[in-house]
């Protein structure tokens, strides 16, 4: 039996699921397809994937090298030698420490207890190509780079090989104290996040978890490649977000009215702050070549080496990408609730569904604004700090690249949020206005019950 408001609903919603399935299905296939033809190499002048490669982790051996000297005086591993004959590969693996043999740390106050000083390790490698080798290692801690170890302690280390030979099977390592191993750690706290997302969320939940893990692979094997390969930054980052929305939607909620309105009103809403932040930052001068001066030193390497990548869209591509998920999250409020209200009161026409969803959406707008903005206030808050410490000029502060980078990344969000309130409402009160409603049906049982009051006033 089907009650009056569920026959409204269905009316209004008009389910099409293998619709959307078979939308999802295509996009995720092309998306794949897509993701392999740019699996080619990344070098414009390097014979394949793996010499561009080796030339960054030359670099990191390079670095170890002068890390090494720096703290041991120039002193070497014995059978180690830079040579242009030498064969040399570099790797990371995790390490367990099986014995702290030295420690010459100690804790700095002036540093609040960081560690610094040294320590003599012994650990044992636990994965990789070396795995179950011993070896003795210098653990350096600085008040930057403090990574404490003791005995059972999971370490990452990287492995600095040289071969007198390709068929040397005893290669001479040098070994270098990385970082703690995270990995673990990491799994766990995923692990606790899909766990608390099925259990609240049900199978709403894994349909946002299927979506999500479609979106950082969208991310990672297509957008992160194709850039490498040289597509336009801004373009390429629109494009993948219009399909990201597309697909998470029908995930959630099928093909019907609703995810119509939620899909136009998000590409809109992303759009706009595209297009602000766009103009904004062409206003400032800015191209985001002087926002993180080191990162940016190493692209431009990269290009130097034959890598196709265009740096200068790479700001506004980040900030499209920042504001999605909160355009999405007040874009399907806003088209949810308005459907809501014309199946709970299907006589509402397109003034009143607009009205209602601006209502709704003004509220959304408020802490949603200022979970943007206080997002980028966040992750900026130490520069902030150092800021009041040297007690700069405010004239240089606004007119500072790092801060104007912020406003602009922080506003254009923001931007891009608030009005997709308006026009989501547009889209969504046009697309439900027009939807008619079924015929209530009788239900039985209500007429029995009022029957039977007629027969039993008592």
């Amino acid at each position: 039996m089907k009650e009056r408001i569920k026959n409204r609903g269905n009316a209004l919603k008009q389910p099409k699921t293998w619709i959307a399935a078979a939308i999802v299905v295509l996009l995720v296939a092309a998306g794949v397809v897509f993701a392999l033809w740019i699996r080619r190499p990344i070098a414009k002048y390097n014979a394949d994937r793996d010499d561009a490669k080796q030339v960054y982790f030359t670099h990191l051996a390079l670095a170890a090298d002068s890390n090494r000297i720096l703290f041991e005086n120039g002193a070497l591993p014995e059978g180690y030698a830079d040579s242009e004959d030498a064969l040399q590969s570099v790797s990371y693996a995790y390490a367990t420490v099986l014995e702290v043999l030295e420690d010459d740390s100690h804790e700095d106050e002036l540093t609040e207890n960081v560690r610094v000083g040294s320590q003599k390790l012994l650990v044992e490698i636990t994965t990789g190509e070396y795995k179950g080798q011993r070896l003795e290692v210098m653990n350096y801690m600085s008040k930057l780079f403090d990574k404490h170890a003791e005995k059972g302690t999971s370490l990452l280390v990287f492995l600095l090989a040289k071969r007198e030979s390709a068929s040397d099977a005893s290669p001479a390592l040098s070994v270098s104290v990385m970082n703690y191993n995270r990995q673990w750690l990491l799994a766990g706290l995923a692990a606790i996040f899909l766990l608390v997302t099925l259990i609240v969320g049900g199978k709403v939940g894994f349909r946002s978890i299927l979506g999500l893990a479609l979106t950082l692979a969208a991310v990672v094997f297509i957008l992160v490649p194709a850039l490498l390969k040289g597509f336009l930054a801004i373009p390429l980052t629109l494009i993948l977000c219009v399909l990201v929305t597309i697909v998470c939607f029908l995930l959630l909620d099928g093909l019907s009215r609703k995810t119509l309105s939620a899909i136009l009103g998000t590409v809109a809403g992303f759009s706009v702050a595209c297009v602000f932040a766009l103009i904004a930052s062409r206003l400032a001068h800015l191209d985001g070549l002087e926002y993180n001066v080191a990162e940016t030193d190493t692209l431009i390497q990269a290009k130097y080496q034959g890598t196709l990548i265009n740096i200068r869209g790479l700001f506004v591509s980040g900030i499209i990408i920042s504001a999605l998920g909160a355009v999405m999250d007040v874009a399907m409020s806003i088209a949810s609730s308005i459907n809501e209200l014309k199946t709970v009161n299907p006589d509402m026409g397109f003034s009143a569904l607009f009205k209602s969803g601006m209502r709704i959406g003004r509220d959304a707008v408020g802490t949603m604004t200022n979970t943007l903005i206080l997002a980028f206030t966040g992750g900026a808050l130490v520069n902030l700090i150092l800021i009041r410490y040297y007690n700069w000029d405010i004239k240089a502060i606004l007119s500072g690249d790092y801060i104007t980078h912020e406003v602009i990344t922080g506003i254009s969000g923001s931007i891009g949020l608030i009005l997709a309130v308006p026009l989501t409402a547009l889209i969504a009160a046009a697309l439900c206005g027009r939807a008619q409603t079924a015929p209530d049906l009788p239900d039985p049982i209500a007429d029995k019950s009022a029957a039977k009051k007629k027969q039993n006033p008592r």
